[in-house]
């Protein structure tokens, strides 16, 4: 029998507890009448509880019917109650009478949409009392991929398909190794699902394996075929948005984004994505005509204004902001990007303070507005009244990490290396396990020319905080460069990318390493898509590519790479030169 929350009228359950009584074997009186009858049935006194709360039983040799029932009603309240107690304690009649599928599946249903902690027991349960059902397993795996449980969800539909290799089961296994990024065996999983069986979830997950695999291409039209069996499902079209997006194909993306608007999917994102892309095409003003389709959301504004302030577009970043600031409640970070633009635009540092002095005096003496005020005046080049801010910031907010790091970036800045390690010893001192602090201060070391102690100090983050991707890129860039321990500084830098896949800089460093280990396609490959990461990008990563290029015997392609790292006005212009020239 199955069920649904909030379907039994409050009468039908006074019906059933009739029946349940006569399941039983007669009138239901006092504790006292059901021993004298030597029934083993306990019931509880419900003299206090709702008109709605069932005596709890223990229950030993009810028939099944009186069983099956008494667990429908245990649901039923539970539902009513939202207890999952209850439910859990309704599992194990629900088990010993092998209940149907359908009640085991909306409750199961319902502990997920809950995010209950009894969820992988429950279906569990529910799986060990139908072990080939195909829909209980798939929900199943999903609890516990939710409880963090993905290679156990992995191992549960493997075993299962062994057994039974239903399309479904073979669905949701891909859909998990998606998860585990293990695209190519999802990709081969899913081409063994025959056409009769190609539902559009299949062609959804076997675009998702080859973008991953960066098959973008051949991606395109299973997006496109689950589209259109999905035609009021946004997912086919995010995901088609994203590929045209990393193909550089903006105007497709833009077209694509559009028609997610068509959809009942949420518009925020979706607009968002179609601001940034109108402004990286620079077109602002369309831009600003999806900003008036979204709703007068303040938060959402603030978001929209800081990627014109990106983009370089003050103008429209101030006329979004301006409004803002003149509501009564004008948040805080209002008056900051204001602030900010202000100097971007105009490089007027009284008028950005000025931003900052019109805000409420609450906000005024702030560990956020000293900070900003820190960089303003360190961008206009005031750096002795930047280190008075900062040290007003040490002052007021002793325990804020971020003035000490402020301070010691413009003394650097200066070229007063003694003092800046000074104030990073005291900051060590104070916060000895702030990972962060000790990078800095290695950094500091380095550009002060004591480069062993910086690589020390370096080895000494590694082993303190292994998944420091920052420090793994230190040392690997470190030890390529000079030439040793090639290959730990590959092992170390291809964990950095790892934990951070999409950052430029250390993508180079391990395009540098495969360089140095004469491994020429790797190197070639993986410094490509470094050059792909970052509109503004490091001279040094154009130089890497034109040598790596140049030994590759690609010479257009090195010389248009060093004319890039030469444009950019380094300190070793002359030798990008003679390289050019040779």
């Amino acid at each position: 029998m199955a069920f649904s929350p909030h379907v039994l009228p409050q009468s039908f359950l006074c019906i059933v507890s009739a029946v349940l009584i006569f399941f039983m074997g007669g009138c239901v009186g006092s504790k006292a009448d059901a021993q004298e009858k030597n029934n083993p049935i306990q019931i509880k006194d419900t003299s206090q509880e709702t008109e709605q709360s069932l005596p709890v039983l223990e229950l030993t040799d009810l028939s099944d019917e009186a069983k099956s029932i008494y667990a429908i009603l245990l649901c039923e309240q539970a539902f009513r109650n939202e207890d999952e107690g209850a439910l859990i304690e309704a599992t194990g009649i629900l088990l010993e009478l092998k209940a149907p599928v359908q009640t085991w599946m909306e409750v199961g249903l319902w502990l997920l949409e809950r995010k209950s902690d009894n969820s992988v027991f429950f279906l569990e349960q529910a799986h060990t009392c139908w072990p080939q059902d195909t829909s209980l397993l798939m929900l199943y795996a999903e609890a516990l991929k939710e409880k963090g449980a993905l290679d156990e969800a992995i191992a549960r539909v493997r075993k299962f398909i062994a057994k039974n290799p239903a399309p479904d089961a073979k669905l949701e296994l891909a859909t998990l190794l998606i998860s585990k990024k293990k695209f190519g065996e999802a990709e081969a999983l899913l081409r063994t699902i025959t056409k009769q069986d190609r539902i559009p979830l299949v062609d959804m997950n076997l675009g998702k394996a080859l973008a991953g695999l960066n098959r973008f291409e051949e991606a395109i039209p299973h997006f496109q075929r689950a589209h259109k069996g999905l035609p009021d499902h946004p997912e086919p079209l995010l995901e088609l948005g994203k590929i045209y997006e990393n193909l550089g194909q903006t105007a497709n993306a833009i077209q694509t984004y559009e028609n997610v608007l068509k959809t009942d999917f949420p518009s925020k994102s979706v607009l968002l994505k179609l601001i940034n892309l109108s402004l990286q095409i620079k077109k602002p003003e369309k831009a600003l005509r999806y900003l008036d389709e979204a709703p007068n959301d303040i938060p959402f504004r603030l978001i929209v204004a800081d990627m014109f302030i990106d983009a370089k577009n003050y103008l429209q970043a101030s006329n979004i902001l301006r409004p803002i600031i003149e509501e009564p409640d004008a948040p805080v970070e209002a008056y900051l990007l204001l602030a900010d633009l202000t100097w971007e635009h105009m490089r007027d540092l009284n008028a950005a303070l000025d931003c900052l002095n019109k805000m409420p005096v609450q906000y005024q003496k702030s560990s956020t507005v000293l900070l900003l005020k820190v960089h303003l005046f360190a961008r206009a080049d005031k750096k002795k009244e930047a280190v008075l801010q900062a040290l007003e910031g040490k002052r007021l907010f002793p325990d804020e990490t971020k003035f000490w790091e402020a301070e010691a970036r413009i003394l650097t800045s200066e070229g007063k290396m003694t003092e800046a390690l000074a104030v990073m010893r005291a900051a060590v001192k104070k916060w000895p396990n702030d990972m962060g602090m000790l990078f800095l201060m290695g950094n500091i070391l380095d550009e002060s020319g004591d480069k062993k102690a910086a690589f020390q100090l370096m080895e000494q983050i590694i082993e303190r905080q292994p998944d420091n991707f920052q420090a793994l890129n230190y040392v690997g860039y470190t030890l390529a460069d000079a030439d040793r321990e090639i290959d730990r500084a590959i092992k170390l830098l291809e964990r950095a990318i790892h934990l951070a896949p999409d950052r430029a800089y250390i993508v180079d460093s391990l395009a540098w390493a495969y360089f140095r280990a004469g491994r020429q396609n790797d190197a070639l490959r993986e410094i490509r898509r470094a050059v792909k990461l970052a509109s503004k990008l490091d001279p040094a990563i154009w130089e890497h590519y034109g040598d790596i290029a140049r030994r590759a015997g690609l010479v257009e392609e090195s010389r248009d790479a060093y004319t890039k790292a030469l444009e950019m006005e380094p300190e070793n212009a002359e030798e990008l030169r003679q390289k050019i020239a040779q």
